[in-house]
């Protein structure tokens, strides 16, 4: 913990105390970063307070130097994203859910790092279900955002529209950071802490400025499978996957309630668990 997470700490110890002494929060969540042990010299603090009745209408406050973030949320909206977690129900012909959900991820995200003050300590709000509960969304979410980014990618690269190319591979490359951070049950924070959630080393950059086919895509389609499979494991045989032409042309992977798909763009094509394995199998043959 360094000296800016430390110093943040302490201060949120003591307005967590303050404001469960008065009566005017019935619980206090310490959430974000700072939640999970990151901090810098200019960090806010975030604090949730869980509060019955009309709720105030707390403003920011400095303590100290630095900027404490206050937040009044009643126990019914508490309870309400907690619901969200407790289920995966999203599927392909019927896609509300996941569409209310993807709305909430910063909320679910301030709930996955949320720590409750008592007895002069922090704990975490969420058990272990809802915690994997979020993990299975985030995961999903983050796929949902490759995908978006791959289609933009096959309009783009077809077209020869190499700054803009660069541009989406830039966002890619953030994205599959965080998919990967997700699928190891870390909560997806903002860019700027990825890194430091991050097991994996440095990779090189997505480029496909030299490339005559779409075999540069396919450590991405790799990486996207390979945090689905940490998410929702498959021991099926492995199969001979579906007739997709180039297998490597922007298609990738997503997992729903109802199974597997391989997407491009708009086409979503079901297979099973041992046809995903087959084609995983077919974009693994660059030996990366």
């Amino acid at each position: 913990m360094n000296p800016s997470t430390r110093l943040r700490r302490e201060i949120a110890d003591r307005v967590a105390q303050a404001l469960l002494a008065s009566g005017e929060a019935r619980e206090v969540w310490l959430e974000g970063a700072l939640a999970c042990g990151f901090a810098h010299a200019a960090s806010d603090i975030d604090l949730r307070g869980i509060v019955e009745g009309t709720l105030p209408a707390w403003e920011s406050r400095i303590v100290d130097g630095v900027r404490v973030d206050l937040q009044a949320t009643a126990p019914q909206r508490a309870e309400e994203l907690r619901y969200l977690l407790r289920s995966f129900d999203v599927h392909r012909d019927d896609l509300g859910s996941f569409r209310r959900v993807r709305a909430s991820m910063h909320d679910l995200m301030c709930l996955r790092t949320a720590l409750s003050y008592g007895s002069g300590r922090w704990g975490p709000v969420l058990d272990p279900e809802e915690r994997q509960g979020y993990r299975r969304w985030a995961v999903a979410d983050q796929a949902e955002v490759a995908a978006s980014l791959a289609e933009d990618l096959t309009g783009l690269v077809a077209d020869g529209l190499a700054e803009p190319v660069g541009v989406v591979c830039r966002k890619l490359a953030t994205c599959l950071t965080a998919l990967e951070c997700a699928a190891a049950g870390h909560p997806v924070l903002s860019d700027k802490w990825l890194p430091l959630l991050a097991s994996a080393p440095s990779r090189p950059p997505i480029d496909p400025a030299h490339a005559e086919t779409w075999e540069w895509f396919r450590p991405v389609q790799r990486r996207v499978t390979r945090a689905l499979l940490d998410c929702w494991p498959v021991n099926d045989p492995l199969r001979t996957p579906p007739n997709l032409g180039a297998p490597d042309a922007g298609w990738l992977p997503q997992r729903y309630a109802d199974g597997w798909f391989l997407r491009r763009g708009d086409v979503h094509v079901p297979v099973t668990g041992g046809q995903l394995l087959g084609w995983l199998s077919t974009v693994s043959t660059d030996g990366a």
